[in-house]
């Protein structure tokens, strides 16, 4: 890749461009989401997205001769659960609230994990993660407030997304440098699938309306916002600093916001921009801090400590 006068971009800058291009992609799912839900039922899309992901995963696994083995398969299922949770709350939440406030909310996972590791080593927070909690905490106000929109049932969903996903992040930060990364986002890709079809069966009517356009959503969220946007995070994020990354992905909800502008027409009010602001602002605080806090617990084995704190009931 070469820059504007000729001369090759540095590696770490085409890295950044190409996780720029990562959050675009997954900027749009929240839209395309909520625009599959008038035609699929959620856990049957879920079943479906994932399923399909998995399948387009087989090559890569072959090509990187990736070995599933007996702990890959246990760290991938372990992550892979609350990567469900996160995914299930998150679609459900969209039935009800808008694909914008959706992109904002779900993105306090960058919030919310110093804060459960803070809790979890029994330490008071550093002046990081208190800023971004208060910065996050009155945007939220701002969302919730009646001139914002009026917080609803789908809100509260997307939080709850938005505490599976903080959860998701740290057994990452725990796990992710013991086996292979493809591996472990094939094996969560295919738990997500496997569950979404068992709690589907269990609970709802599943349901899906045959038509051109569910069939392309599903193929773009499953190669695309999937298999090609974890692709390019495992393939990039290393050859850029956790910093630098970290300032990335908070413009995932902007462009959230964008394409719910565009594709569905959705606006917000000048509060629910206020509070979108300091909930971005507060995810820019703790997010430079997270891989940081996340890392601190790298040693720490399943058998022992914070893996099995939080699994136990």
């Amino acid at each position: 890749m070469f820059g504007i006068f000729g001369g090759p971009i540095q590696t770490h800058l085409k890295a950044e461009i190409w996780l720029l291009a990562g959050c675009v992609i997954w900027g749009t799912s929240f839209t395309i989401v909520k625009t599959a839900l008038a035609d699929m039922s959620p856990y049957l899309f879920l079943c479906v997205r994932f399923g399909l992901a998995c399948l387009f995963f087989i090559p890569i696994l072959i090509i990187k001769r990736v070995r599933l083995t007996k702990r890959l398969l246990k760290h991938g299922a372990s992550i892979g659960f609350f990567m469900y949770l996160g995914m299930i709350l998150q679609t459900l939440g969209l039935q009800f609230t808008s694909a914008s406030r959706s992109g904002f909310i779900t993105g306090l996972c960058v919030v919310l994990v110093p804060i459960f590791v803070v809790i979890i080593e029994r330490r008071f927070p550093n002046k990081s993660v208190l800023a971004g909690v208060l910065f996050a905490a009155f945007g939220l106000y701002l969302l919730s407030n009646p001139q914002g929109g009026d917080w609803n049932k789908g809100d509260t969903l997307t939080l709850l997304s938005a505490v599976a996903f903080a959860f998701q992040i740290i057994f990452i930060g725990l796990w992710g440098h013991k086996s292979d990364p493809f591996g472990i986002a094939f094996v969560m890709l295919a738990v997500t699938s496997l569950l979404s079809l068992i709690s589907g069966a269990l609970i709802e009517n599943m349901s899906m309306k045959f038509n051109f356009q569910i069939l392309a959503i599903l193929f773009y969220m499953a190669f695309i916002c999937t298999t090609i946007a974890f692709a390019i995070q495992v393939r990039w994020q290393p050859k850029t600093s956790p910093t630098a990354a970290a300032v990335i992905y908070t413009t995932e909800p902007v462009f959230a916001v964008i394409f719910a502008m565009l594709v569905l027409h959705e606006k917000l009010t000048i509060n629910s921009w206020t509070g979108a602001a300091f909930i971005l602002l507060g995810m820019l605080v703790t997010e430079i801090r997270k891989e940081q806090a996340v890392s601190d617990y790298s040693h720490i084995d399943i058998e022992e400590g914070l893996g099995k704190e939080i699994l136990e009931p």
